[in-house]
């Protein structure tokens, strides 16, 4: 497998593949419309309020045609505020969809080589070798057990010709230690009739003293 492919360390796919010329421009394009077109905004209401100003200076004055016509050409600079913030959205709309096709794209391009090398990877695979390595698994397994069972056995078997052995030699200390109590016996015994022997002598000898 070939380690630096799928780690990206020459290719560097897994990289962001760096924006267009052509992408760069259209950005900086919306960037300026957007900003002029906020400008002219700025514009148009600063004549705006200077309008409503003066009409309302022509209504104190009695002026009240004027003040009309004033009101009348403000209303003219509304609808032109209302086109351009409009264009502003548009364009601001464009520039975010722009902005998520070129992410996208990136992400594309990065789902595509990541495909690439995950095909490249798994061509030294197969799945009969895969069944290949679980039987040799099961094999090893099966080796191991049998050479467990045969230790186990080796030491039971040992086990068993060790308790011979000590049943051996409990019924040999059986056998002495019959030999020696009926000597021991013979001396408890006797001895009680020693005991009684010299109290009769020591009666016979106070009764006839």
């Amino acid at each position: 497998m070939n380690f630096g492919k799928l780690f990206g360390k020459k290719g560097g796919g897994d990289k962001k593949p760096p924006p267009s010329d052509k992408y760069i421009k259209t950005t900086q394009d919306l960037d300026k419309q957007i900003e002029d077109q906020e400008l002219k905004i700025q514009n148009l209401e600063t004549k705006c309020k200077a309008l409503e100003a003066e009409a309302k200076t022509k209504l104190k004055n009695k002026d009240r045609a004027g003040a009309g016509r004033l009101i009348a050409k403000k209303k003219k600079y509304v609808d032109q505020i209302k086109q351009l913030e409009g264009a502003i959205a548009m364009m601001e709309e464009q520039k975010m969809m722009l902005d998520s096709t070129i992410q996208m794209k990136g992400v594309m391009q990065t789902i595509k080589n990541t495909n690439q090398v995950v095909k490249e990877a798994a061509k030294d695979m197969n799945i009969d070798d895969l069944e290949k390595m679980r039987d040799d698994m099961e094999d090893l397994k099966a080796g191991q057990e049998e050479l467990s069972n045969f230790f186990k056995e080796y030491g039971e078997q040992n086990n068993e010709d060790v308790e011979e052995d000590l049943q051996a030699l409990e019924a040999e200390i059986e056998n002495e230690e019959a030999k020696v109590l009926p000597s021991a016996n013979k001396e408890v015994l006797n001895q009680p009739q020693k005991v009684h022997n010299k109290e009769e002598e020591e009666l016979n000898d106070f009764l006839l003293g």
